[in-house]
């Protein structure tokens, strides 16, 4: 805790933000008695590896006015992943401002004692469910329900929906993966917040459907592109190829005419819609295996209110943060050489973004945006 500012961190995508992001912050600040809210977001490109429907700043931004303190950026290595590396980015960072107190997500379970249970065997076995996983990902089975399988057949003492549920899998990797802050789960309400977030994004499609055609359409158009340039054996190198994947977008690119259409071409039992969107992006940005693997966290501040202000000044002066932290690139980064290959990644994708979006390239550059001080509602 911080001079009496006791904080909670989140991680989401605010893609963009709604009622669901508002209960779990709401309820979680309520009931953990946090004074400051901190959110890890996704940047510029999501975990299901498509464009954000609006850029980072703007909804950094608009999740200030909604009662976040302070957003700092979860870099794209770490956003377009699986729901392992989403969350050990995210997770990694806010136990890298040292001061964090609590950690909040909402699950479909809300019983953070199953979560635990699930999390601590899935650590006991993991050597024996990634071999026996892996087996099966081989032989056709399709990640979840391999992971699922080879759980039961070891024994696993806790509730199996733990591995089914969207919200419950984060969860667990969250679990998996804190050392130092305390966790706090809520029940997720209604349809859940992935749907409810998809249903916002279809309904802006519906009300500016130049700007998502064109977003869509200049989308497909780099990502093909890429393919084509990019030779077969490399391709197999992106995080979330292998097992033949790279090849096959080789060889399919040429009968789709759409992002969308490659990705139902080479969507198979085992490789699910989800891993092929994924795989595009991180072809796009040609993010391979060991900028996943070896991705450096830092604390990329994107937006803050005065309280968040208040927080990031007093976390400098005790010196808390165990990451770099970034407010500046031009004046701050060149300080943090072990951290420049993962940034430069996030550099990349904002100018591709900004490509895709239609906006100005220099002027919507990281090296000139600034993080925003925004005001409340």
């Amino acid at each position: 805790m911080i001079r009496g500012m006791k904080s909670l961190g989140i991680i989401a995508e605010f893609n963009p933000f709604h009622q669901g992001h508002q209960y779990l912050i709401d309820k979680a600040m309520e009931e953990t008695g946090s004074d400051v809210c901190v959110a890890v977001m996704s940047g510029n490109f999501t975990q299901r590896g498509i464009p954000a429907v609006q850029d980072k700043w703007t909804r950094a931004e608009a999740a200030v006015k909604q009662g976040v303190n302070l957003v700092v950026e979860l870099p794209v290595v770490f956003s377009c992943s699986s729901a392992e590396y989403f969350a050990r980015g995210g997770v990694d960072i806010l136990e890298g401002f040292g001061c964090i107190d609590r950690i909040a997500f909402g699950s479909e379970s809300g019983d953070i004692g199953e979560l635990r249970r699930a999390a601590d065997f899935l650590l006991r076995f993991d050597r024996e469910i990634h071999q026996k996983v892996q087996a099966l990902v081989k032989a056709g089975e399709v990640y979840p329900k391999a992971r699922q399988r080879t759980v039961e057949q070891i024994g696993g003492d806790f509730d199996l929906s733990a591995l089914r549920e969207p919200n419950n899998i984060l969860a667990v990797e969250y679990l998996k993966r804190l050392r130092r802050i305390e966790p706090y789960t809520t029940r997720r309400k209604g349809d859940g917040y992935h749907q409810s977030a998809s249903q916002i994004r279809s309904e802006l499609a519906e009300r500016e459907p130049e700007r998502f055609a064109r977003m869509s359409r200049i989308y497909w158009e780099l990502v093909s592109s890429r393919i084509l340039q990019t030779d077969g054996s490399r391709l197999e190198q992106m995080f979330s190829a292998g097992e033949g994947l790279g090849n096959k977008l080789k060889k399919e690119v040429r009968c789709a005419s759409s992002a969308e259409q490659l990705i139902m071409r080479v969507k198979s039992k085992a490789y699910t819609h989800s891993r092929i969107s994924r795989l595009l992006t991180q072809v796009l940005l040609d993010i391979d295996e060991p900028d996943a693997r070896e991705g450096q966290p830092y604390i990329r501040v994107l937006a803050f209110d005065r309280t968040g202000a208040a927080f990031l000044k007093e976390m400098k002066k005790k010196e808390c943060a165990l990451l770099p932290v970034i407010t500046n690139i031009n004046k701050e980064a060149g300080r943090y050489p072990e951290i420049q290959k993962t940034l430069q990644k996030d550099i990349l994708a904002s100018d591709i973004y900004n490509i895709i979006a239609g906006k100005d390239l220099y002027a919507c550059s990281d090296y000139v945006m600034r993080p925003n001080a925004a005001d409340r509602r």
